[in-house]
């Protein structure tokens, strides 16, 4: 064989390399959702959740409250449902460990559930009361069984939608980079929404206590990520690519992580990061990102933290907010990791420096905040999270 020959040989094999090579990358593209915007079964109950077939009915309510904000899309909830009553629970199982030991965050979540549930009652001719279940989540000690956190009692009566209604299938978190030079015009709109007694907004769109909390944000974050029992449990509800997102229908997922879309393609195609690895990313688009570009830092405050009604009462506020910011075409994200290092704090038994940290800021005695967030316009448009559907949450009474 010549040389010329054994040359163009050499090149046909490592042509043919190449395009196996370039073959294989497309494969694991396709296979890790690269080249297609989420789609499926994960995603159909963002378009049932006024569908005709629930229409009129107890289940609509329900299409309506598994679209709500919840921790890290555990969707810890579970509905009895009767033609005069809808019964909500807590799954404890769906529980975030050592990041909520005390259930706090799953009880807003579900807060966010019931109040989504009371927007829907009136476009179904229904008028819903919702009566929280007592006591303390410091009693609560199950984490096998569900707990129940309210009753909606339902009532047939015709009545006008809240203006808020619409809005629910819109609503989405955006954990990109906002814009803040863009203001958040709607903050009169956020500061009408009239909490109830035990609930209260505080917002800051400026100033040294903007500053203030965004220091508190990070903070907290770094304290999050060098806890390895903490980012372990919160690791649990990262989702790896569509086959297992199609499977769970619920957890985080890389498309939601508000990451630019060179990365994110990047991203999909490799391993999964360990927890640590993720953990210290996630450090970093708070500090880097998250604080730094919000035009709006806010925080609710409830007079008792670990009172279960008021938990349920700062998620129903919460949600609203959500849903006027939707509503405005701007953008939310929750950054708790300050009220999750208090209850890890007191987890531990440890010095209170979380609480005294917030305390400095609201300037608030009389008022604990249970739940930080952020605002503004959001560069890029929020993808859908993954959510499971009616059937899946529908116990029988």
């Amino acid at each position: 064989m010549t040389g010329s020959t054994t040359r163009r040989r050499i090149l046909q094999i490592g042509g043919g390399a190449v395009l196996v090579a370039a073959g294989g990358l497309i494969w694991r593209g396709y296979e890790r959702g690269v080249f297609t915007e989420p789609s499926g079964a994960p995603f159909e109950p963002w378009a049932m959740w006024n569908a005709p077939e629930y229409k009129g009915t107890a289940v609509a309510l329900v299409a309506a409250g598994v679209l709500a904000a919840n921790p890290h899309n555990t969707q810890p909830w579970i509905f009895r449902v009767s033609d005069s009553r809808i019964d909500v629970y807590a799954d404890t199982r769906r529980n975030l460990g050592s990041f909520d030991p005390y259930l706090r965050e799953m009880h807003i979540g579900l807060g966010c559930a019931i109040e989504n549930m009371v927007l829907a009652g009136p476009a179904n001719g229904y008028a819903v009361t919702a009566e929280p279940a007592p006591g303390s989540l410091l009693d609560i000690e199950n984490r096998e069984a569900p707990v129940a956190a309210a009753t909606l009692h339902l009532v047939r009566a015709e009545g006008e939608p809240d203006a808020l209604y619409d809005a629910i299938p819109k609503r989405h978190t955006n954990r990109g980079p906002y814009e803040p030079a863009r203001g958040f015009p709607a903050l009169d709109a956020l500061l009408s929404l009239r909490p109830d007694a035990d609930t209260k907004l505080i917002l800051f769109p400026g100033g040294d206590g903007k500053a203030a909390l965004g220091d508190a944000i990070v903070a907290a974050t770094a304290e999050i990520v060098a806890d390895h029992e903490m980012i372990e449990d919160s690791h649990r509800w990262f989702r790896d690519g569509p086959d297992e997102l199609a499977r769970e229908r619920s957890g985080l997922a890389l498309d939601t992580a508000g990451l630019p879309p060179v990365i994110l393609a990047g991203a999909k195609m490799l391993p999964a990061l360990p927890a640590e690895q993720s953990h210290a990313a996630w450090l970093d688009q708070t500090r880097d990102t998250h604080v730094p570009s919000a035009a709006l830092l806010g925080l609710i405050a409830v007079r008792e933290r670990y009172a279960r009604p008021q938990a349920l009462g700062a998620g129903r506020l919460w949600q609203r907010v959500h849903l006027a910011a939707s509503a405005a075409g701007l953008a939310m994200h929750p950054l708790n990791q300050p009220v999750e290092t208090i209850d890890r704090e007191r987890q531990r038994n440890g010095e209170p420096a979380s609480e005294a940290r917030l305390a400095a800021i609201t300037g608030e005695p009389d008022w604990q905040p249970t739940f930080v967030f952020r605002g503004g316009y959001g560069k890029r448009e929020a993808p859908a999270s993954a959510r499971r559907g009616v059937e899946d949450v529908i116990r029988e009474s």
